[in-house]
């Protein structure tokens, strides 16, 4: 037999304050008969300064005044509109500041000195509902990176072909001084063009290509006139660097496009001239901080730019990351803060945007202490001397499902006496590895049967002396079976120039 246990006003008390969730009670007027500790947690107000209070108190406009009328309408006609029904509102703090709650109410059984009481269990998912949108947000980075993929590598075909012909069209016209303005447009027009891919690829790229032991400051204070230039004179820029600031692993060059994208959209923002301030500071991170920045606590190098601009609605800074997405009209590509998204993310930090419209704008960008001193900078290789004589009489197998790039690679190659055999397929490859004597193959990493990397495993099984070099008009891409990790990492990016393909062939096969 279960023993029957009567509570006292103490224990009760005891047992909501407790509970993990905020418990508030009241009658059917609305007014608030108690309020544990975790609601006070909550909402900033202490129990005495709400108990006996219309909890509408507690809701912002338009809650605030249907309030009443949800109860009456639940009372008068027993339909449970809010009451037994778990759902997410909008909830406000004494400080003014709203937030996203789960409110479930339920109505106490029995009346009590003859009021009927309703008791409400609230939950503060700030923290939630921050995860979910970042969620949404990678996987709707995710999907539009898969599409920019596609896009970028036969547009990067596209722009090889032109490249390379244009090349050859300027070797051809260099005694006709009054063609090479035009052709000097042409590259222009491409290199732009391959700028614009390489944008877009950056938005797909899971790491960085070139990620060194960097110190921010140092990247700020060397690119300072840069950036004095890259902004109106009637904008004042102010950078302020902190003493022994921790250093980062990231792409240098990819944390200069970052602040210089930075900094451009802050004029945007000011077109009629305010302040710029760039400032660095360490910061530890702790655990509660990380949940809500959604990164591991730790010690993290902070990048704070701030403007005096036109700021952003709620609404805008919810998509200023997106690829695309632009407020500048014609003037902008909606790619620059979306690179920066994707910078962060890399680095394994994060950004913040804080935004009020009519006072300006900051972004606060988190990236993580590099703790292995024993390991130095990465030392990038030197260039090699400049050659005028790239020619050869080699065979050379170019394979590439795309049959323009075959048609102005075998030009580019056979005008400096190279023997080119082409194949658009990896079936055709083999075919003609099997009857030639090849002494270099350039392959495509994405064909239609076989991938690149998968290729140049079986060529490299079967023909171990001949040099390979793969291209791809992806900026980092992977292949389904990476085994050759030296070609995963000199991957020739399209569009190439006549003279970075002839380079490179002479390099490969002196080496």
């Amino acid at each position: 037999m279960v023993k029957k246990i009567t509570l006292n006003e103490e224990d009760f008390s005891d047992i909501l304050n407790g509970m993990v969730d905020g418990v508030i009670t009241i009658n059917q007027h609305g007014i608030v008969l108690t309020f544990n500790k975790r609601a006070e947690s909550i909402f900033g107000y202490a129990s005495e300064e709400v108990i006996g209070q219309n909890v509408s108190k507690l809701m912002p406009e338009p809650e605030r005044s249907a309030h009443d009328s949800y109860l009456k309408n639940h009372i008068t006609t027993g339909v449970e509109n809010i009451i037994g029904i778990g759902r997410d509102v909008i909830a406000l703090r004494k400080n003014g500041e709203t937030f996203p709650m789960r409110l479930s109410v339920i109505e106490y059984p029995a009346k009590i000195e003859g009021d009927r009481w309703f008791i409400g269990s609230c939950r503060d998912i700030t923290l939630q509902k921050q995860q979910e949108e970042q969620l949404r947000r990678s996987i709707k980075m995710e999907a539009i990176g898969k599409l920019t993929s596609g896009i970028a590598h036969d547009y990067n075909n596209t722009l090889g072909v032109i490249m390379g012909f244009t090349d050859i069209l300027a070797r051809k016209a260099k005694d006709h001084p009054e063609f090479q303005k035009y052709i000097q447009q042409i590259k222009s027009a491409t290199e732009r063009g391959s700028k614009t891919t390489k944008q877009l690829m950056s938005i797909t790229r899971k790491r960085a290509d070139s990620a060194e032991v960097t110190q921010i400051n140092d990247v700020l204070l060397e690119d300072k006139d840069l950036l004095i230039q890259a902004i109106t004179p009637q904008i004042k820029l102010s950078i302020t660097t902190a003493d022994d600031l921790w250093k980062v692993f990231v792409d240098r060059g990819c944390l200069e496009d970052v602040v210089l994208n930075l900094i451009i959209n802050a004029m945007h923002a000011m077109p009629e001239g305010g302040k710029l301030d760039i400032a660095t500071s360490n910061t530890e991170v702790s655990s509660v901080d990380a949940q809500v920045l959604n990164i591991p606590p730790g010690d993290y190098a902070r990048l704070t730019v701030s403007d005096t601009g036109i700021g952003m609605s709620e609404e805008v800074v919810s998509h200023i990351f997106e690829p695309f997405y632009s407020t500048k009209g014609e003037k902008g590509t909606g790619l620059g803060l979306s690179q920066v998204f994707n910078f962060v993310n890399q680095a394994k930090g994060t950004i913040r945007v804080y935004s009020e419209v009519g006072i300006g704008t900051r972004f606060t960008i988190f990236l993580p202490r590099y703790l292995q001193v024993d390991v130095t900078n990465k030392v990038k290789p030197s260039e090699s001397e400049n050659q005028s004589d790239f020619t050869g009489s080699e065979s050379i197998l170019v394979v590439d499902d795309d049959k323009f790039i075959l048609k102005v690679t075998d030009e580019i190659l056979s005008s400096h006496g190279y023997s080119v055999f082409c194949a658009d397929t990896t079936g055709e490859a083999l075919e003609i590895l099997n009857s030639i004597p090849i002494k270099l193959v350039i392959s495509d990493v994405i064909m239609p049967d076989i991938d690149g990397f998968e290729l140049a495993h079986i060529i490299s099984s079967l023909y171990p002396d001949i040099r390979i070099q793969l291209s791809s008009g992806f900026s980092n891409p992977k292949g389904k079976s990476v085994t050759i990790k030296a070609l995963a990492e000199t991957i020739l990016e399209k569009p190439y120039t006549a003279e970075q393909l002839l380079k490179k062939v002479r390099e490969l096969l002196d080496s």
